[in-house]
């Protein structure tokens, strides 16, 4: 159960991302993107991640480098620096009342067969985690790999060898609650077994994400089979896209700032990018 814990703080905040409805397409493809003007003295950075990866397709470039080099701060979702921060993450997948209690027979035997058929995992050894525990878990299991990458993670070292100031748009309690309230059990436990659609559907975002193609891998999220409604739309994207856009002007005034946030939280009329340009922010893609 304690590996079970370490491989979950990584991946525990996959779903947030995976779960948004897509908006509309970003024509130009990149991952980074500078912003200026308004009366900042330097730009910022945002970039789009993915919140877990393959080692072998796990690459951070130069034009990467170059930006969080030159920031002041890095700034995620979530501060994983923060060891307060990561006890409430421990916190936080862990179910006040036991799945096998929680959950009706019927249920909890279709997700013990789904999960033991799929992953080798019984749904019996996570009895104590959150249904969205349970499905960052079993997401966790469609990559084709046992060497999982954190882009997150990897930020974090690269920044702590430089000294820079680690922060975050969100906490742990904020975000959980977020996802409490975008999605029913009836709702987690259709996503759980849908695991060969996950399977399918994160491959193609693998390639699209590796391309840069950010209107690639908003079509994709936009795919059904990710459970999509409107009030997860709300929740997971308009709400917390509006309160990250909200509290980036300040970070960024007198610092330059290496934004880092799923990359499905990028595009669209409500993404990042054009609540940004509504503030009066030059927001430009650096495509080399």
């Amino acid at each position: 159960m304690k590996n079970l814990f370490c491989t979950l703080q990584l991946i525990a905040s996959l779903i947030f991302t995976v779960n948004l409805k897509a908006q509309q397409k970003q024509t130009t493809n990149s991952l980074l993107w500078e912003v200026s003007g308004n009366g900042l003295t330097k730009p910022s950075y945002v970039y789009g991640t993915i919140h877990m990866i393959c080692e072998p397709d796990f690459l951070i470039s130069d034009k990467t480098k170059s930006a969080i080099t030159s920031a002041d701060d890095l700034v995620l979702e979530l501060n994983f620096n923060d060891p307060a921060e990561m006890v409430d993450l421990q916190k936080s997948i862990v179910s006040a009342v036991p799945l096998s209690k929680k959950l009706s027979p019927s249920q909890f035997h279709r997700l013990d067969s789904v999960l033991t058929l799929k992953t080798g995992t019984s749904l019996k050894t996570l009895d104590q985690l959150t249904l969205a525990a349970v499905t960052s878990f079993a997401i966790s299991k469609t990559l084709p790999c046992s060497e999982i990458k954190s882009y997150e993670v990897e930020f974090i070292n690269f920044a702590k060898t430089q000294n820079k100031t680690i922060g975050a748009l969100e906490t742990v309690k904020q975000q959980t609650n977020f996802f409490a309230k975008a999605f029913s059990d009836d709702e987690l436990v259709n996503q759980i077994t849908g695991f060969d659609d996950y399977k399918t559907v994160f491959s193609d975002m693998i390639r699209a994400y590796k391309m840069e193609d950010l209107g690639k891998v908003s079509e994709i999220l936009n795919d059904k089979k990710w459970g999509n409604t409107e009030e997860s739309n709300k929740w997971l994207l308009q709400v917390r896209n509006a309160n990250w856009a909200d509290q980036m002007p300040a970070m960024m005034k007198n610092k330059s700032c290496f934004f880092a946030v799923g990359c499905g939280h990028l595009p669209g009329k409500e993404g990042i990018l054009q609540l940004l340009k509504n503030q009066g922010y030059t927001v430009k893609p650096i495509m080399k």
